[in-house]
C-alpha cells in the first residue's frame, strides 16, 4: 500500500511538472505566431508606404520571422525564467528555510570590563649626602696631577695655588725643600685634574717609588 501511495504521489508530481512544461511551451508558441502575424502587418505597411509596392517577397518573409522569433524568445524568458528546469522544478529561491542565522554575528560583543588600573608611582632616586671634604691639615701639601694635552715638555704637576707646572724632577726639590725648611711633617695630596692615569702609567710608577723611597706621607682626594 505504501509503495503505490508512493507511485501516485511521483505520478501525480510529475504529469503536474509535464503540463506546466507543455504550458509554456504552447506560449512560446503562440508568441512565434503573434510575432510573426504582427511582422507580416508590419512589413505589408513598410511595403505600402515606404517602397511603393516593390520590396520583394523574401524581404517581407524574413521580416515577419524575426518579429515571431523576437516575441517567442520574449516570451521563452518570462515563461522559464522563474528558475524551473525542464519540468519547472526547483523552488523560488529565499524561502526562508533553513538560513543561517549570521545577523548577530557582525555585532561587537561587548569587552569585558577591565578595572582601571593604577597609575605608577613616580619614584625619585634616593641622592646620597656627598662626604664633606677633609680638612687641611697644617702639613698638606696639594699636588695635581695632569693628563692628556695638558701636559707640555712632561710637566705632569702643579703645586699647590701655582700656575706653573713642574715636571718630576722640579716637584721632588720643592718637596725637599720645603721638608727641610719647615719642621710640620709633611702629606702631599694627590688629584687628577683630569682624566686619571693609570697605575701602569710611567710617571705613575716613579712617582710611586719616590714617595715610598723618601718615606713621604702621601693620600690622593
Amino acid at each position: 500500500m505504501c509503495e503505490t501511495l508512493i507511485a501516485d504521489g511521483l505520478t501525480s508530481g510529475l504529469s503536474e511538472k509535464l503540463a506546466g512544461y507543455v504550458i509554456k511551451c504552447l506560449a512560446v508558441g503562440g508568441g512565434f505566431l503573434v510575432g510573426y502575424f504582427a511582422g507580416s502587418v508590419l512589413a505589408w505597411a513598410l511595403d505600402r508606404w515606404v517602397f511603393a509596392h516593390k520590396a520583394p517577397v523574401q524581404l517581407k518573409k524574413l521580416c515577419s520571422m524575426l518579429c515571431g522569433l523576437v516575441l517567442a524568445i520574449v516570451v521563452a524568458l518570462i515563461v522559464f525564467g522563474d528558475g524551473g528546469g525542464l519540468f519547472g522544478g526547483g523552488g523560488a529561491p529565499g524561502d526562508g528555510k533553513g538560513a543561517p542565522a549570521t545577523e548577530n554575528k557582525d555585532k561587537q560583543q561587548p569587552s569585558p570590563s577591565v578595572p582601571p588600573q593604577e597609575e605608577p608611582k613616580l619614584v625619585l632616586p634616593k641622592v646620597e649626602p656627598k662626604p664633606p671634604d677633609p680638612k687641611p691639615t697644617p702639613g698638606d701639601v696639594r699636588v695635581a696631577i695632569l693628563s692628556g694635552a695638558d701636559v707640555r715638555d712632561g710637566k705632569f704637576y702643579v703645586l699647590d695655588n701655582e700656575t706653573t707646572a713642574k715636571t718630576f724632577d722640579e716637584l721632588k726639590k720643592a718637596i725637599t725643600d720645603r721638608r727641610t725648611s719647615t719642621k710640620t711633617e709633611l702629606t702631599l695630596v694627590f688629584r687628577f685634574a683630569k682624566d686619571p692615569l693609570s697605575n701602569s702609567h710611567p710617571e705613575m710608577k716613579r712617582l710611586s717609588a719616590w714617595v715610598q723611597e723618601a718615606k713621604v706621607l702621601s693620600r690622593f682626594e
